[in-house]
């Protein structure tokens, strides 16, 4: 009876059993398609978050720095820092200034040096040639005129000290 029972249920069973595993196939190939959808989906969304939550970093650090750099603290450490570059700046001007105004004096002093000692030599020169005009009479025409010469080249050249001795050496002439 017991077998009976259990073909009977079995002969029942047995379509109910293929549909179910036919629906279980089914079942199972759909989930498989939509897991399929539901993982790229999945996959795509984490992707945005995790672009979205580096966006959001990016900008809260802007945003952070932007206040950082607006902040009083940091306003006063940059005039302090705009005073000190400018004082450097000056300071570095007034050397650069003062060697050109040294450059120029000196430059000056060396002109007004060389003008006088033009005046110099021509005075000098001026009184060789009076001097000569003086002992012209004393002196014999050859070493007149020499003289005379030596007076010229020495002005020319505006070699001072041979314009001393050639004065020297007339002062000496005078002498005798």
């Amino acid at each position: 009876m017991f077998i009976r029972l259990a073909l009977w249920m079995m002969v029942l069973c047995l379509p109910l059993f293929i549909l179910a595993k036919v629906l279980l196939f089914f079942a199972f190939v759909i989930f498989a398609v939509f897991a399929t959808q539901l993982a790229a989906f999945l996959l795509l969304a984490a992707f945005g978050v995790l672009i979205f939550a580096g966006l959001f970093n990016i900008f809260q650090r802007i945003w952070r720095a932007t206040l950082h750099y607006l902040s009083a603290e940091q306003s006063e450490n940059r005039h302090f820092l705009f005073i000190k570059n400018k004082h450097s700046n000056q300071k570095r001007l007034f050397h650069f200034q003062r060697l050109q105004l040294n450059y120029f004096k000196e430059r000056q002093r060396k002109a007004i040096l060389e003008k006088n000692n033009q005046q110099q030599i021509n005075a000098l020169s001026d009184a060789i040639e009076r001097e000569l005009q003086r002992i012209k009479h004393q002196i014999s025409k050859d070493y007149f005129s020499q003289l005379q010469a030596e007076n010229r080249r020495y002005r020319v050249q505006q070699n001072e000290q041979a314009l001393l001795e050639l004065h020297h050496k007339i002062a000496t002439l005078t002498d005798k």
